[in-house]
């Protein structure tokens, strides 16, 4: 009899033991819960605007757009004087643009800002950040180049006849 008591002692002290387990698990999911909640408030955030730096063949486009795509600024080389060849050369036509950009974009220094680049070759992506990160604070870069890896198929060559001396 007394060996069957102190099972159920036993027993009683382990259920207990694990129904403050259950509790404390529950309070700590819901503290979990809390922080996540603050947490995706806080990543909102991180990055206030974006900096679109898109090249074409015959023009170089700059935007800037807040967190949720309304645009804020936008230039392009032919806006700021450049003609002809001088909006495709791009680093002269970069240069030139973001010059007129910090001089209008005042609410841009000291702001996390992400910078999208498109179909921008590795050269001038490196140019363009070096010349970024001393007038803001760079929080992420993203390139969307749409130059296929392979390049396109080439032309099929034409077959020239040969001659034969006699």
């Amino acid at each position: 009899m007394k060996f069957y008591i102190n099972n159920l002692l036993k027993k009683i002290s382990y259920y207990n033991y694990i129904k403050s387990l259950n509790a404390y698990n529950r309070i700590n999911s819901l503290n979990d819960d809390k922080k996540i909640i603050k947490s995706s408030s806080y990543k909102q955030n991180l990055i206030n605007f974006i900096i679109n730096i898109r090249f074409s063949g015959t023009n170089t486009l700059i935007n800037i757009t807040d967190i949720k795509g309304n645009p804020k600024i936008s230039f392009s080389s032919g806006l700021i004087g450049l003609r002809g060849k001088q909006k495709k050369f791009q680093p002269a036509a970069i240069i030139n643009i973001l010059k007129i950009l910090f001089i209008k974009a005042k609410f841009l220094s000291g702001k996390p800002v992400a910078i999208h680049f498109r179909n921008v070759q590795l050269y001038y992506e490196s140019l363009i950040i070096s010349m970024l990160k001393n007038k803001v604070f760079i929080k992420s870069i993203r390139s969307y180049n749409l130059y296929p890896h392979n390049g396109c198929r080439p032309r099929k060559l034409k077959r020239f006849k040969r001659r034969t001396k006699k």
